[in-house]
């Protein structure tokens, strides 16, 4: 019986420090590589805070501490500054550059030191005051006591880049009055991001006090509306701050088309729970289009290669039907592609490309086939075709055989033309050796009549009836 009370006991012992402690706040510091700073618990402020938060009147002067700790095993000199907050181009919080460049509640704070030395694992506590102007600005007044360590002379030696690390305790400071909450639109635009639609807008405070807007985003195509996307959260905005902030559209990207975008844009005060007081907004609406220029730039790519490998085609196949030796065959009754193939000793397949047919091939009497013999000799092609010599008299060309012995004198003298016409219409070279059974072309005149020279050797049988035979020496 006595265990069971002293068990009983310690059970509300425990169940007691549990409810102590359960009603303890816990404030952590700003800290970063073991050195922190943080509100000091004041008689005026008791309570523990993470912020420096006031509520003042115009030429008031507060009074507060601040705890700077140093947590490392080695000692630290400080920097301590006073500073005006600002927000980056996206919307995030932070502090200016240096103390020349403060405008507001930065010029307002003096701090008891300037540089501290803190020995390891040691704390101190800076006094400081904020001395709120005659006609200050009613509304919002953010900043920080910043703390750094200046780097030493020898980290600099060598090194073009320098970074410092900065830990700030935020204040806020609000003069009361009457609040204007006032949000412009500047400008809106849009891009497309490895298939994500981004929306860039960039907006403007034009009240006193700072603004934290979010965003109903309705996005409209041809064929209506697509979907409602809610509560898109920007960053910060500042009393006479302007940022540009990044919205994501989380469904699927348009690929193309015209759409509208309908933003509803809330700024209005909330309550503790997040929930607006007063909702204010403003109704924007931003009408664009999706192109997708590189795949129109692709796909216009592909039909131009196709067009000109089309072409590509075409011309060489009127180059080989010309370069092609061709007989006439007229059509007779009875007569289909087989016998034609037959009498020619052809393919008929080959005559049915050669002649565009289609099958069934379909053929009639009295029509014309062309008959494929063969490709022509660069002199077969040339022969026949008109041409002017040096002198302005008009020839044709012919084709001779060169028989063993033969040069390019002998043939000029037979041709009644000069060695340089013989070189330049053959495109021969130095030394200019003829080749036993080689073609040449000779220039015949065409506007006088010629008797054509007696020949004593055989004609070559595989070559065409216009070819000219040279006499025997």
């Amino acid at each position: 019986m006595r265990g069971i009370k002293l068990f009983f006991k310690v059970q509300v012992l425990f169940l007691v420090i549990v409810v102590l402690l359960s009603n303890i706040s816990c404030v952590s510091a700003v800290e970063s590589h073991g050195i922190s700073i943080l509100p000091f618990a004041t008689k005026d402020y008791p309570s523990s805070r993470s912020w420096f938060i006031y509520e003042a009147e115009s030429g008031t002067i507060i009074k507060d501490q601040v705890k700077i700790s140093n947590n490392t095993n080695k000692t630290k000199t400080l920097t301590v500054a006073a500073l005006d907050g600002a927000v980056t181009g996206s919307g995030g919080y932070t502090l200016i550059g240096s103390k020349e460049d403060n405008k507001d509640i930065g010029n307002w704070v003096t701090i008891e030191k300037e540089k501290v030395t803190l020995a390891p694992k040691t704390s101190v506590i800076l006094d400081f005051t904020v001395t709120v102007p005659e006609g200050a600005d009613v509304g919002s007044h953010p900043g920080g006591i910043v703390i750094w360590e200046e780097p030493s002379d020898s980290s600099r030696e060598g090194t073009q880049i320098t970074i410092v690390t900065r830990i700030a305790a935020r204040i806020y400071l609000t003069v009361p009055g009457d609040i204007i909450r006032k949000l412009e639109v500047e400008n809106i635009r849009h891009s497309i991001t490895r298939g994500v639609l981004y929306f860039g807008i960039t907006f403007h405070n034009k009240g006193n006090v700072q603004l934290t807007p979010e965003v109903d985003i309705t996005l409209r195509g041809i064929f209506g509306k697509i979907r409602t996307q809610e509560k898109s959260q920007f960053g910060l905005i500042l009393r006479g701050g302007t940022i540009t902030s990044r919205v994501p559209w989380q469904a699927k990207s348009p690929s193309f088309g015209r759409f509208i975008a309908d933003f509803k844009i809330h700024y209005g005060e909330k309550d503790f729970k997040g929930a607006y007081v007063v909702d204010e907004y403003i109704d924007v609406r931003y009408v664009f289009w999706i192109i997708p220029w590189i795949k129109i730039l692709i796909g216009l790519g592909i039909v131009i290669l196709l067009y000109f490998l089309r072409n590509l085609w075409l011309w060489l196949t009127i180059q080989k039907r010309l370069n092609e030796k061709t007989k006439k065959h007229i059509i007779k009754k009875g007569e289909n592609l087989s016998i034609i193939a037959n009498l020619y000793n052809i393919s008929a397949k080959k005559i049915a490309r050669f002649n565009l047919l289609k099958w069934p091939y379909d053929l009639q009497e009295g029509d014309i086939l062309l008959i494929p013999l063969g490709v022509m000799t660069k002199a077969e092609r040339l022969a026949g075709k008109s041409t002017k010599t040096d002198s302005g008299i008009s020839v044709k060309l012919e084709s001779v055989i060169v028989e063993s012995g033969d040069t390019v004198r002998n043939i000029a003298e037979f041709a009644d033309t000069t060695v340089k016409e013989i070189i330049e219409i053959n495109h021969l070279r130095w030394p200019y050796k003829l080749k036993t059974n080689q073609e040449l072309l000779i220039p015949v005149v065409i506007t006088e009549t010629r008797p054509k020279k007696q020949s004593s050797k055989k004609a070559n049988s595989k070559k065409s009836d216009k070819t000219r035979k040279k006499p025997k020496k």
